[in-house]
């Protein structure tokens, strides 16, 4: 298991939060994902050998959200 940590630019509400990682929870090799609205990131952990940071910022970003760094 891995950990990333992402920042998250345009995170509007608590509730766009709690979408982000409801989708992250569905995706392949995502252990768990906690993402909070108050400081705006992600903390994902993961699979790597079914993921990556940028499979996971890319659906993040899917979802209409920014990733502006780790």
């Amino acid at each position: 298991m891995e950990t990333v940590r992402l920042r998250l630019e345009e995170l509007a509400c608590p509730t766009c939060a709690q979408k982000i990682g409801q989708v992250l929870q569905r995706e392949k090799g995502v252990l768990k994902a906690r993402v909070a609205y108050v400081t705006a990131t992600a903390v994902v952990d993961y699979d790597p050998a079914l993921t990556d940071p940028d499979r996971i910022a890319q659906v993040i970003a899917g979802l209409g959200y920014k990733v502006i760094g780790t």
